[in-house]
Formats: structure tokens, sequence, C-alpha cells
């Protein structure tokens, strides 16, 4: 199918067909598997014909984009109330707890997506940069937040922002995988909470 094939919804009922599309797929991918799931149970659970289904998607992996856009919209939910925090907030020990608090959070929201997409994204460049500018505009927010709240003049905040973040991911991985148990979980988050801490305070 073309891309002027493809319709763009702007009735209310188009659009709820869409996204109800969207959910279903979202489901489906989770419960199943991307490779696993085909057009036709996507059409079935959002209650739409495969036709339907088609005139909004040019393919599976058309689908497959909005699933992921709609699955970091989620994630990007979960830091919101951190990022708002760091507005009013200066113990920069107490921002990282909660920053870890709501990276391991938004891990945990949905085990089997973050699995699945993360798992796609190894494979698929346009599913990676989708994570990639995800990231990207949390470390930019955090950066302009922290220079602003402790005027830094630190040239390095960016970089130093990069690997905390990557610090923090490998923790939240090692628990959603089950490497750790609940309680080493909590003494990583110690030493990850010093190393941060370091890194951020010495220029």
């Amino acid at each position: 199918m073309s891309n002027n094939e493809v319709r763009i919804p702007k009735q209310k009922r188009s659009i709820e067909k869409k996204e109800a599309i969207i959910k279903a797929s979202y489901t489906l991918f989770c419960e199943r598997g991307y490779y696993k799931t085909n057009t036709a149970e996507i059409a079935k659970m959002a209650g739409v014909s495969t036709g339907i289904v088609y005139s909004y998607f040019q393919d599976k992996k058309d689908i497959l984009i909005e699933v992921v856009k709609l699955y970091i919209s989620r994630l990007n939910e979960q830091f919101q109330p951190i990022l708002t925090f760091l507005d009013h907030e200066r113990d920069l020990v107490l921002v990282i707890t909660k920053f870890i608090d709501a990276a391991i959070s938004s891990h945990q929201m949905n085990r089997d997506a973050h699995n699945e997409f993360l798992a796609l994204a190894l494979l698929n460049a346009d599913i990676q940069n989708l994570f990639n500018v995800f990231e990207e505009e949390i470390l930019s927010i955090l950066f302009v937040k922290i220079k602003k709240s402790s005027s830094t003049t630190d040239e390095l905040l960016l970089e130093k922002l990069r690997i905390s973040y990557g610090i923090i991911e490998n923790i939240c991985h090692s628990y959603i995988f089950s490497k750790i148990r609940k309680d080493e979980l909590e003494q990583m988050k110690t030493i990850c909470i010093s190393l941060i801490v370091e890194l951020l305070q010495n220029p």
C-alpha cells in the first residue's frame, strides 16, 4: 500500500478506531510478541475489520512505531513528577533517589512491553531512534534544571548526566530481569547515588 492510501483520521469516530487499533496492538505485542501477532488478530481485538487497519497503517511495522510511541508517552508520564520536583528541590541526593525510583517504576510499569520493545530496538533502527530521542529529551531537561538550580559552569555536565543515566538503566535492568534481589537493589541504589553525586559535584 502506498503512502497516499493511508488515511489520517480527523473525525472523532475515526480517531477512536485508530487509537483502538494501537491499544489492541500494544496488548497483543506484549502478550504474544510482535512477530507472533498478525493484523487479523489486531483487528479482531480492536473491533474493526482488517481493511480498516490497513486504511490507517501501511503495515505491521507502521503500527509498531505508533505502539512504541504510546509506550514512550507512558514512560514520560512516569518521569514528569521528578522533573517538576527538580524546580524547587536543591538536595542532589534526594533528587537522584527519586529519579532512580521513577526509573525503576517506569521499567516495572509493563515488563512485557519493556522486554519486547527493548529487543525490537536492537533489531530496528527506527525503534531504537524513538528510545534515543526520549532519553535525550529527559537528559536535556535534567541538564537545564540542574544547571539552573546549582548555577554550575561544568562544561561536561551533559556527558556526566548521560553516564549517570546509563548507570541507573543498568540497575533497573538487573532488577526487572531478576538478576538481583530486593535487598541487593537497595544496596546498589546506595552505591549508585554515591557515585552519581560524586560525578556531578566534582568539576
